[in-house]
């Protein structure tokens, strides 16, 4: 994969694209052509750097809002890509297409009714497959758009659920009903943003512009190895390549994040994203390694860590020195427990100064405890499979506890380890038969990230 069309610009965030414009080509002398390709040349030869697109080592504040780097390359097929058709059959030149806008309380019975149009069909359309089962749930603010025949039945119907998809019911010869979904595929565009903090990730990435729902994503690429709650710290950086979604050059939504880069504290981390030639997607480092780890290292969202692991704790309601073999994450009464990692539960229940407990084991070695909770969420209990990331809890102050908050344990062959320190075991990397695929597939978004290091060295000479 290489480089196609390589195009550094500023343009206003929601400006037309060039070939969006109707009626407007280029003409450009000869001359001027030249000079053109001649720094296009020299872009190339100097290894695409950009000395001057951003003097500032502060990126978060110097970006201007409008300021945007594309990139016209060819992107990785989506996962869930669906498929293509040419476009909805199209509508009779003279027939009017009556178009409903849903409102509350209305049902596909309802609307039907209230355009004469018998209930005989509504029956058959509710009942003709797992499409139109669908219909069951439409939503305020959706369309359905209707087409009579000259008797007054129903011809077509369209129910448009959202801009990408349509679903398609027409009357056939027999007078039955047949239906398909339509669907329309997306323009990914790619765009890269860059930030530093200063007071946190979240107004670093207002400053620079990143949609909070990429952020979040970011969070999540890089949570197994840092703590987002406590390892970050100002002057950290980070930058990110992700999609931009567009149907008919009208921005539709962010998409997924295809490569990102995150300096905490000094230390580099790089992901990217690859789909293998099976179709599995996920994560990697640049050399191949997952940027999952089989466990989390944070089960629950907490406003500070009360109490650490120590082999000598002042028990504040025991009144004596104690090991502590977990950590106390103070959180909010009801705060949703998340599994570490898969596993399956071993116990669930009270014991002791624990109060209400959860203890799962993952694979042969490790096991870990969730301990003071209010409760247990629903379906869990002694041998059932969880999930990373499933909530299978509730914080509490069960048991032998001074205010809200989660014990979490972890133990590697029954041993307690400090789950804030322990070298947490690594999902499966790329698989070897796939290096080659892998470093053509995510070379254009790793030279992306480059760039902020080639402004950061240059801004520090």
């Amino acid at each position: 994969m290489s480089f196609q069309d390589l195009d550094f610009k500023t343009e206003p965030v929601g400006a037309p694209r060039p070939e969006s414009l109707p009626g407007r080509r280029a003409s450009l002398p000869v001359w001027t052509f030249a000079k053109i390709s001649l720094a296009a040349s020299l872009i190339m030869l100097l290894g695409f750097s950009v000395t001057n697109w951003q003097p500032s080592a502060k990126a978060a504040n110097s970006t201007p809002k409008s300021a945007r780097l594309h990139y016209s390359l060819p992107l990785p097929e989506p996962t869930t890509r669906v498929p293509e058709v040419d476009s909805v059959p199209s509508d009779p030149g003279d027939d009017p297409w009556i178009t409903v806008t849903i409102k509350s309380g209305d049902t596909l019975a309802s609307i039907l009714a209230d355009h004469d149009i018998a209930s005989t069909t509504t029956h058959q359309i509710a009942r003709l497959n797992e499409q139109t089962r669908s219909l069951r749930r439409i939503q305020p603010g959706e369309k359905i758009k209707l087409l009579r025949d000259a008797d007054g039945r129903l011809k077509q119907m369209k129910y448009v659920p959202d801009i990408t998809r349509t679903l398609l019911i027409q009357r056939t010869g027999d007078q039955s009903f047949e239906s398909q979904i339509i669907n329309y595929q997306l323009q990914a565009y790619p765009v890269y943003r860059e930030g530093r903090i200063e007071s946190s990730l979240f107004e670093a990435a207002a400053a620079a512009d990143i949609p909070e729902d990429v952020i979040m994503d970011l969070a999540g690429i890089f949570g197994w190895d840092i703590d987002f709650s406590l390892d970050i710290r100002q002057g950290d950086r980070f930058g990110i390549v992700y999609e931009e979604l567009y149907k008919d050059d009208v921005k539709i939504r962010n998409g997924r994040i295809l490569a990102a880069e995150f300096v905490n504290n000094g230390k580099t981390y790089r992901a990217v994203y690859y789909t293998d030639p099976a179709g599995n997607s996920d994560y990697f480092s640049p050399d191949g390694k997952s940027m999952r780890k089989a466990f989390l290292r944070s089960p629950v969202d907490f406003r500070r860590i009360s109490s650490r692991f120590s082999n000598k704790r002042w028990h504040p309601v025991l009144s004596a020195w104690r090991s502590h073999k977990g950590v106390d994450y103070a959180a909010r009464s009801g705060t949703p427990v998340r599994a570490a990692g898969d596993g399956k539960v071993v116990f669930a229940g009270t014991k002791g100064g624990y109060g209400r407990l959860i203890v799962l084991r993952h694979g042969g070695r490790y096991t870990t405890a969730y301990g003071h909770l209010r409760g247990y969420a629903r379906g869990i209990r002694s041998g059932k499979k969880v999930k990373q990331g499933q909530i299978i809890g509730y914080v509490g102050s069960s048991g032998v506890a001074t205010g809200p908050h989660l014990h979490y344990e972890f133990r590697v062959n029954g041993v307690h380890r400090n789950p804030l320190t322990v070298k947490l075991p690594e999902a499966k990397p790329v698989h070897s038969a796939y290096h080659s695929h892998f470093e053509d597939n995510t070379r254009v978004y790793l030279s992306m990230l480059r760039l902020m290091d080639r402004r950061l060295a240059q801004n520090s000479q």
